[in-house]
C-alpha cells in the first residue's frame, strides 16, 4: 500500500494531466489518509476498486464533479464558489448582532 503523500500527489498529477480540479473543499493528503484506511479503493462506490477509478471523467462531463466529490471541472468549481459567496453573504446579514437579545425589556 503506498502512503498518504505518494497518493496525494498521484491525486495532484491525475487532476494536472486531466485538466481537473480538486474540489475546494477537500485536501489530497486527508484523501490520502482515507484511501489508505478503504484499502485504496473508492471511497464512494465500494465497486470500484481503486481512486482515481476508471470512472471519473465520464462522471465529470455528467455531474461536473466524479462521484466522490475529489475532482471536478472549472465550471463546478465557480458553481461551487459563487454559491458559497451567497452564502456567506447571507449569514453575514441575518446574524444578531453582538450583545442583542431576542427579548424585549419590559
Amino acid at each position: 500500500m503506498l502512503d498518504r503523500e505518494t497518493i496525494a500527489e498521484r491525486i495532484i498529477k491525475f487532476a494536472q494531466d486531466n485538466n481537473l480540479k480538486i474540489h475546494p473543499g477537500q485536501e489530497p493528503l486527508k484523501w490520502g489518509d482515507l484511501l489508505i484506511k478503504r484499502g485504496g479503493h473508492c471511497p464512494c462506490v465500494r465497486d470500484r476498486d481503486h481512486c482515481p477509478c476508471d470512472f471519473v471523467l465520464e462522471d465529470i462531463k455528467e455531474l461536473g464533479r466524479c462521484r466522490c466529490g475529489l475532482f471536478c471541472n472549472d465550471a463546478f468549481v465557480k458553481l461551487y464558489n459563487d454559491l458559497n459567496a451567497k452564502r456567506k453573504e447571507k449569514k453575514k446579514w441575518t446574524r444578531k448582532p453582538k450583545g442583542s437579545s431576542s427579548r424585549k425589556s419590559a
